[in-house]
């Protein structure tokens, strides 16, 4: 083989390597749970999280679903990304929540943050969700969503807990933005999520901007859901309504039921999505990939010169 075939040889390998190293970063599917544990510890450790007291904030892009096991914490997304293997056939094609009481589901429903059963008091801002079959599920009470951006989930958002705050969060391209669901009390799923703010949150594009389990008949003596916190509701992408004084509220309610009406409608989106943030390799792919580099340089100088020995 001739000097320069030998060297493009090697520079083919460093090449492939190369793809193989970005490709290994940036193919992850969602074939673990990451733990928040009840002692606060995450598990498993290498991944692209920080924990400070009790935050924990990405320093880089997550690619598998997150259980949270401890009360009072924030997850900080920082701008990185929490992305599922959710395709876009299989949201098309995947049922929706609450098609009907008698509705069997044969898929298992991948979430990509949860929060255990008896973990209250999170807060989940500045974070990316997308691309899975639900995005956040909030069962708990006093929990807060802020700033975030969920898209691409087939639902954005479960909401079966009291007392919660979802605000300025951009929730878009879900084929359900926003799900109302119900909380075992007693057994029994008969408590609709209450004392709930739903305000200055973007809803873009959803296919339903909020959905919940199908009722033949509404329920009028409960207590009405809170979409504008007296001052300011949200923006909604397919609101057809007017603003003849210019204050930037819609003059009508967006009507969602007859339980749910968003007195005062943003007339512009007021949520924007956390600035993203691309994850860096990690260091220690780096330091792989440039000894490894250096280790085929070396050989092919040694391999030159030695053949050029034997010529002599």
């Amino acid at each position: 083989m001739s000097t320069k075939k030998l060297c493009l040889t090697f520079l083919l390998l460093l090449s492939i390597f190369s793809l193989f190293l970005i490709g290994t970063v940036h193919s992850q599917t969602s074939s673990i749970t990451i733990f928040i544990q009840p002692d606060g510890a995450i598990n498993p450790q290498n991944i692209p999280m920080q924990r400070n007291g009790d935050t924990y904030t990405l320093v880089g892009n997550l690619y598998d679903p997150i259980l949270i096991q401890k009360s009072n914490v924030t997850i900080d997304g920082a701008g990185y990304s929490l992305k599922g293997t959710l395709t876009e056939e299989q949201k098309n094609t995947e049922p929706l929540l609450g098609t009907g009481p008698n509705t069997t589901f044969t898929v298992q429903y991948i979430i990509g943050i949860d929060l255990d059963k008896n973990v209250s008091g999170v807060t989940i801002k500045n974070l990316n969700v997308g691309n899975f079959s639900v995005g956040i599920y909030i069962r708990t009470t006093q929990n807060t969503l802020i700033n975030n951006k969920i898209s691409d989930n087939i639902v954005g958002i479960l909401l079966s807990g009291s007392s919660n705050i979802i605000s300025k969060n951009y929730i878009d391209h879900n084929k359900q933005g926003l799900f109302f669901g119900f909380q075992q009390v007693n057994g029994s799923a008969n408590n609709i999520p209450s004392d709930i703010r739903v305000s200055e949150n973007s809803f873009v594009n959803n296919s339903m901007q909020l959905s919940g389990c199908v009722c033949k008949q509404y329920n009028f003596s409960e207590v009405k859901h809170t979409w504008d916190f007296g001052k300011q509701g949200n923006y909604w992408s397919d609101y057809n309504g007017t603003d003849s004084n210019q204050d930037g509220i819609g003059d009508t309610p967006y009507t969602i039921d007859v339980l749910n009406q968003d007195l005062y409608p943003i007339m512009q989106s007021v949520a924007s999505p956390p600035a993203t943030k691309v994850s860096q390799i990690p260091l220690e792919f780096v330091v792989f990939g440039l000894t490894l580099s250096l280790i085929i340089i070396a050989a092919a100088v040694f391999y030159l010169k030695k053949r050029k020995k034997i010529k002599i």
